[in-house]
């Protein structure tokens, strides 16, 4: 059999995510409630760490981020159910059970190894603008700094001219598309996870070769849509109200949260239900797409 092209499936796949958020609309706004209320707690516990006015409390906001990601793993689970099986279980159609765990561990291993990718891109790129900054000061002139005879850090970007400039910009953008490419190729594991039953990450790495910008540029497609509306929210609320939740840190000054504790409830959840319920949905209609269209087995 023919393996197919890394775009032909995309358009439709793209299409279906959208068709299963308007066919699922009800059953996304209701699984979205859990992680608007952890967006509310989350959101207050980065504003904390974030402030300059405040002192951070560290055990608290990871306490708040795992409380979130759990909540997001039952809701994203829930609309997996649905767009691999077709039916809904549990309580609203959220539950606490094999699925959510086996989908907690595919999305841990796929978040660990998208930063194990990208601190070894980050090393590699150092060493060559490194490089780069030596022949820029030797260019100038200058002898390169030993920081540690000297106690100083240079500067390496003081002595870029438009070619080093261009050289980085080049590498910097040539390093952030591979990695897209590579957490594209790792992105399935989740809708794999839930058809197959048991966790997955580097697996699907067999089904997606050569097919990881196409599944990164899906979830631009269908995110990027989500994320201004999401983000508009953020906006309207500072502008309306003045409490911006879009961007934690402005939340506190040195007399606390700059709204009332009910007002500042009310908008993080919504701006927190509204993320999930854009979101979820079409991830899970999306990526369940490209997994039967590339051979998945449910």
């Amino acid at each position: 059999m023919t393996r197919m092209s890394s775009f032909s499936a995309l358009p439709g796949a793209v299409v279906r995510a959208v068709s299963f958020l308007r066919q699922n609309v009800m059953a996304a706004m209701i699984v979205a409630i859990l992680p608007g209320l952890a967006a509310v707690f989350l959101t207050y516990e980065t504003g904390l760490v974030t402030s300059e006015a405040m002192a951070p409390d560290w055990t608290r906001y990871l306490i708040a981020l795992v409380f979130w990601y759990f909540a997001m793993v039952m809701s994203q689970a829930a609309m997996f159910r649905l767009s691999l099986r077709g039916k809904p279980e549990g309580f609203f159609g959220l539950a606490v059970g094999g699925d959510e765990l086996r989908l907690a561990a595919s999305w841990a291993l796929v978040f660990f190894l998208i930063l194990v990718a990208a601190g070894i891109g980050l090393v590699i790129y150092a060493a060559l603008m490194a490089a780069v900054s030596m022949v820029s000061m030797d260019t100038a002139g200058l002898t390169p700094e030993n920081p540690v005879e000297t106690g100083n850090i240079p500067d390496l970007a003081a002595y870029y001219g438009p070619v080093e400039w261009s050289i980085a910009i080049i590498l910097g953008a040539f390093a952030l598309v591979m990695l897209a490419g590579y957490a594209g190729r790792l992105l399935l594991a989740p809708a794999a996870s839930m058809a197959r039953r048991k966790v997955q990450a580097l697996s699907v790495m067999a089904m997606t070769r050569k097919r990881g910008f196409a599944v990164a540029l899906g979830c631009v497609l269908v995110f990027v849509p989500a994320g201004l509306l999401v983000h508009g929210f953020g906006v309207l609320s500072e502008r309306l109200a003045d409490v911006p939740v879009h961007q934690p840190a402005r939340l506190f000054s040195d007399n606390g949260l700059v709204a009332g504790l009910p007002l500042y409830a009310v908008l993080a959840f919504l701006h927190g239900w509204l993320a999930a319920f854009l979101t979820l949905p079409v991830f899970a209609g999306l990526t369940t797409a490209l997994y039967r269209a590339w051979g998945g087995d449910d």
